[in-house]
């Protein structure tokens, strides 16, 4: 078996893989559903933590924006997220690419469709959440509100 520091090669710690799995490890496909929004720094970036927070066995959500080069994240949305104990882990918006689009089971945009790489029809929804720009704090709590309502709803409609 190979180990590398503390962890086995299947992301177990080693000493509890030989005691829960003397003889294999099996792995386990994750789907992933992408949140696509202009700029990656605010609806798709809460959207991705709300879902990763509360999703299932088997499912990871990522966030990718249409025109993220050189943007940043919202700081409004590390402050709204941490209200509710949740936290970005993501440093910087990432630009969303035509790989990113294949490989997700479920593609979420914000108004910006018609503006995804190409392979998103077919397996996409689009949201019709406000973006953050000239919101109070209590509308902001509002969209915060609205974004958790309808990953909760996307959660109760995955397949199992």
């Amino acid at each position: 078996m190979r180990v590398w520091g503390r962890f086995s090669w299947c992301g177990l710690p080693a000493i509890s893989r030989r005691r829960a799995y003397p003889r294999r490890c099996v792995a386990v496909a994750v789907r992933t559903i992408l949140f696509v929004c202009v700029e990656n720094s605010f609806r798709s970036i809460m959207s991705e933590a709300l879902f990763n927070a509360h999703a299932p066995p088997g499912w990871r959500a990522a966030s990718a924006g249409v025109d993220a080069v050189g943007k940043a994240i919202n700081p409004i949305a590390n402050t709204l997220l941490e209200e509710i104990g949740l936290r970005v882990k993501k440093r910087h918006p990432e630009q969303v690419t035509p790989e990113m689009i294949q490989k997700a089971w479920r593609v979420v945009t914000f108004g910006c469709l018609d503006r995804c790489p190409a392979g998103a029809a077919g397996k996409s929804e689009d949201w019709p959440v406000p973006g953050s720009l000239g919101k109070t704090e209590a509308q902001l709590r509002g969209i915060r509100l609205d974004l958790e309502n309808r990953v909760f709803d996307l959660i109760r409609r995955l397949p199992e």
